[in-house]
């Protein structure tokens, strides 16, 4: 009973945001930005040396002033995990989602529309979650802006740090990768997560939990194996791992359902949750028992949190997911992160560490956990939290574009 009286309580007070306040929306500005990464990172379609964003600005006149709200779109480089890269979320925002939004406040007397009630702009251009969610996040961060409100307070989590985890890619060799883990166990990560593949997972698994007994490890495939190789998949049982993630394409819920009834290891769902509905139809078909929350994948804040609500409700394992936000995203993610029912660590080592520049500065992580656990605090202040700076991603602008919206 409890668990469903705050899932209800998440939902209602994420509707709420905006409904009292009359902002008029002035004008938006989209930028996609390339962030330079301190090191390489691989793609199953290639070398990465940096990171594009695309930023979505709201200008917008409250009863206080004017007011700015900032939203960040996830989609990457390629399309390697979603349909969506960075360039073409740009051009969907710009040509469709930005447009749509701006009609619908005109229709309003320039009435920015709640976070809760961006159905037009959805419509606009369907499937495309990764940009809608970036607009999303704007509008959520203008309002509560205008309302002096923060999104921490309004899900009650002000004042909480969260426990993070790292991510640990493929390595030259086993002892190389137990040596990276060894790095982040000793500045006090909990938990690490280390990508496989086929030829690349009975070894460096072996090694990592043999040199570290007392660490939470779990596994990452995105999607690359078959079910051809389900019975060398039953062999990662021996580790006992958190889970093993998204081992098949995002398309084979069946073929998932198959290998969890096959496997101990717990089995959760990434690419494949790109909408509450998929995420809820995977776990009724035992497709998995983890879930991965990402909230750019799933169309925003106000999805995401109805699959935690729903999650937290049902007590199904879940955990927060990372793509390599810039600082702000990352702050964002890690409110929601900070709701009871997540698992265990999640995504949200700081950007620091794989961004050469960024858009907020650092946050200040310690080891405050339990046992020196490394943890990360909830961003503080109204909207988001500290709004990204022009003048740090000024110098790696790739595109710019400013939507005036005219007077009644």
């Amino acid at each position: 009973m409890e668990r469903a009286r705050r899932t209800g309580q998440l939902a209602d007070a994420w509707a709420q945001i905006g409904v009292g306040d009359g902002v008029a929306l002035c004008a938006v500005e989209l930028w996609l930005i390339e962030l330079p990464f301190l090191r390489p990172v691989l793609t199953a379609k290639g070398e990465h040396r940096s990171r594009p964003l695309v930023l979505v600005k709201l200008i917008a006149e409250s009863d206080h002033g004017t007011v700015e709200g900032w939203g960040e779109c996830a989609a990457l480089a390629d399309t390697t995990y979603d349909h969506e890269d960075a360039a073409h979320s740009f051009d969907v925002l710009n040509q469709s989602m930005v447009p749509a939004l701006v009609d619908q406040a005109g229709r309003a007397g320039r009435r920015l529309p709640r976070p809760a009630g961006l159905h037009d702009v959805a419509l606009a251009a369907p499937d495309h979650p990764l940009a809608l969610a970036a607009l999303e996040m704007a509008t959520a961060d203008t309002h509560l802006r205008a309302e002096g409100r923060s999104l921490a307070g309004v899900i009650g989590v002000e004042g909480r740090s969260v426990v993070v985890g790292a991510v640990v890619g493929r390595s030259a060799s086993a002892d190389t990768a137990v040596t990276e883990v060894r790095g982040l166990v000793d500045q006090g990560f909990t938990r690490v997560k280390v990508k496989v593949g086929p030829g690349w997972d009975i070894e460096p698994l072996d090694a990592v939990t043999g040199a570290f007994p007392d660490l939470a490890v779990q596994a990452d495939a995105n999607g690359s194996y078959t079910e051809s190789e389900m019975d060398h998949l039953g062999k990662l049982d021996r580790f006992g791992l958190l889970c093993l993630e998204q081992p098949f394409d995002r398309a084979d819920l069946a073929g998932h359902a198959r290998l969890a009834e096959l496997i101990d290891t717990p089995i959760c769902l990434d690419e494949s949750l790109d909408s509450v509905d998929a995420a809820l139809e995977a776990l009724a078909m035992g497709a998995c028992s983890v879930v991965c929350i990402k909230p750019s994948r799933l169309g925003g804040l106000g999805p995401a949190l109805r699959l935690v609500g729903s999650c937290t409700a049902s007590g199904t394992a879940m955990w927060m997911g990372g793509m390599f936000e810039s600082g702000y995203a990352r702050g964002v993610n890690t409110t929601l992160a900070a709701l009871p029912g997540f698992s265990w660590p999640g995504d949200l080592s700081p950007s620091g560490g794989y961004l050469g520049a960024d858009l907020v500065p650092a946050s200040v992580v310690d080891r405050a956990g339990h046992g020196g656990a490394l943890t990360n605090p909830v961003p503080r202040g109204a909207g988001m939290g500290t709004p990204p700076d022009p003048g740090r991603f000024g110098r790696y602008v790739v595109r710019h574009h400013r939507i005036e919206v005219g007077r009644a």
